[in-house]
């Protein structure tokens, strides 16, 4: 039908421009806006050449093709998305974004060459019309209103109903965002997961390096990857062989959040800038083999991302927000030694070491050849399935669990998924509690040997068995913990006057809170210079 000598289709024309009809929409709409009319007539003044431009045939033709494919989104937060009119992910309404996209789909159906000006020109245009009002699904999994979880596997989406482990096929279409350079995970039938085999995650163990009695750390935050809407962590892995980090960092990242390109990172960002960028582009940030510390204008804004930060975007020539979401973005980083150390960062970092393949201290590492050839393809189809099984039971079960130890809280959706990976694995979620218990120890001593007096905190509440808050000015902690200052901390580690004693309680709170142990300051008293500082235990 051609839409622009036929003003009874649905749309009419107003001074040349075609105008959508969009009342065959849902009730729940915007209402038009009406500067849109002046806007067009500005747009479509004649020249002294042509009585109508070349340029402005290309907006009206990219509109009406678009519209053929797409209609148009909008949700709560008032970010308008392109969402297919046969399946998919929708598309963020940003030029800059859907320029590609666009651009082939009208060479494809009409042979036609448009511009970045001429996609511009026709957003903003869709972008002033009424527009349908729905909740659009962010992240590799998402929850519905209900506390559903769904997730989209190869244009197919699907869905774990609230405290259910089967996956099955909704019954209504979810629209969905994912970054365009973002592979859909493949598609499997409910039938294919109905089961868990222990076997079929553990698949990948001869194929790739494992930090030796850490997998079931690993396990978990994969799955915890999964659930965006969960507290996220980073995963630094560190090590000699750069060969098994990237192996090791290129699984994770490819079950998790597979990618077109760039599925392991090697420009390492050194602004907020760059962070924001990549967060645009991938689901889980990965830095591969970062050979200095990160910035801490990069730490600090990982951080913010593993807590469901502001994405914002500005379109090109434009100061001002044009789009703006709320994501989680979990981050992978690999180095030869540690590279995080913003507190807050670490506070929330998984950090393990990666075993050196001729290590053969028991404990350490483990002397084996890994098989030449990878996974094939039958292999990678049972492990996707039982990964998806393992975030049923993820999704279905962590809420009927309690911590019944001092944790910190932004740990405890972590060590949940741990004990339901460890119960589906070995039988027994005390399993978890060794390894990360382990962990924890290895991870307090590697962090205590630059905080002596982390160290001596620690051994003061567990020699005296303290179960209260304790408050002692500075020069008094200085005296008493004297008494616990480890015997391999040398004078330069050690404060040696009060104001000194108070700037290592600071440096040791991130420590002291993975410990249970809230480290604290009340600030000056009266005339005394000295500090007034407290621990307590914290859940």
């Amino acid at each position: 039908m051609n839409y622009f000598n036929n003003p009874s289709s649905q749309g009419q024309v107003l001074n040349g421009a075609f105008i959508h009809d969009h009342s065959f929409y849902s009730n729940q709409t915007f209402q038009a806006n009406l500067p849109v009319v002046r806007l067009l007539e500005d747009l479509m003044q004649p020249s002294s050449h042509a009585k109508r431009p070349r340029k402005l045939s290309k907006v009206n033709r990219l509109r009406q093709i678009t519209h053929q494919y797409y209609r148009h989104l909008v949700d709560a937060n008032d970010v308008h998305y392109l969402e297919p009119r046969s399946s998919g992910p929708v598309l963020i309404m940003e030029a800059e974004m859907v320029s590609p996209i666009l651009k082939q789909i009208v060479a494809d159906t009409s042979n036609l060459d448009v511009s970045d000006q001429n996609i511009r020109d026709s957003l903003e245009i869709t972008r002033r019309e009424q527009a349908a009002f729905g909740r659009v699904g962010n992240g590799r999994t998402w929850l519905g209103e209900n506390g559903e979880r769904y997730i989209a596997l190869d244009g197919v989406v699907m869905m774990f109903q609230s405290g259910q482990e089967k996956i099955i096929q909704p019954q209504q279409y979810y629209p969905y965002w994912h970054p365009i350079n973002t592979r859909p995970y493949r598609n499997i039938q409910s039938y294919e997961v109905s089961t868990f085999e222990p076997a079929n995650i553990r698949i990948i163990e001869p194929f790739i390096p494992l930090p030796k009695d850490r997998e079931l750390l690993v396990y978990a935050f994969i799955i915890l990857c999964m659930m965006p809407d969960r507290q996220q962590l980073a995963l630094e892995l560190t090590g000699i062989s750069k060969k098994d980090m990237s192996q090791l960092q290129s699984v994770i990242k490819n079950m998790v959040d597979p990618v077109s390109k760039e599925t392991s990172i090697r420009d390492i960002p050194a602004t907020v800038k760059e962070v924001n960028r990549l967060a645009w582009r991938h689901q889980v940030i990965s830095l591969e083999n970062v050979d200095a510390p990160l910035s801490p204008v990069v730490q600090r804004r990982l951080r913010e991302l593993l807590c469901n930060g502001h994405l914002e975007w500005k379109a090109s020539g434009c100061n001002e927000i044009t789009t703006s979401l709320v994501v989680s973005r979990p981050c992978i980083v690999s180095s030869l030694e540690p590279t995080i150390f913003h507190d807050e960062l670490a506070a929330l970092t998984l950090s393990l070491e990666m075993p050196s393949p001729s290590t053969s201290q028991p404990g350490k590492g483990y002397r084996r050849r890994l098989p030449q050839q990878g996974l094939n393809d039958e292999m990678q189809i049972r492990t996707f399935q039982a990964l998806i099984a393992l975030l049923g039971k993820a999704h279905a079960n962590m809420d009927r669990l309690n911590i019944d130890r001092k944790m910190p809280d932004l740990w405890h959706d972590f060590c949940r998924i741990g004990m339901i990976v460890s119960e589906a694995l070995n039988g027994c979620p005390k399993d978890f509690w060794t390894q990360f218990d382990a962990y924890r120890s290895e991870r307090l001593c590697e962090m205590s040997e630059e905080e002596p007096v982390a160290q001596a905190i620690i051994e003061y509440i567990k020699i005296n068995m303290i179960t209260e808050s304790v408050e002692k000015p500075a020069g008094l902690w200085l005296a008493t913990l004297q008494q616990y200052r480890p015997a391999w901390a040398p004078d330069s580690k050690w404060p040696h006057e009060p104001r000194g004693i108070g700037s290592a309680f600071k440096r040791s709170a991130p420590l002291l809170e993975a410990q249970g142990i809230t480290c604290y300051s009340n600030g000056k008293r009266g005339s005394n210079p000295d500090f007034s500082q407290g621990i307590k235990e914290s859940g």
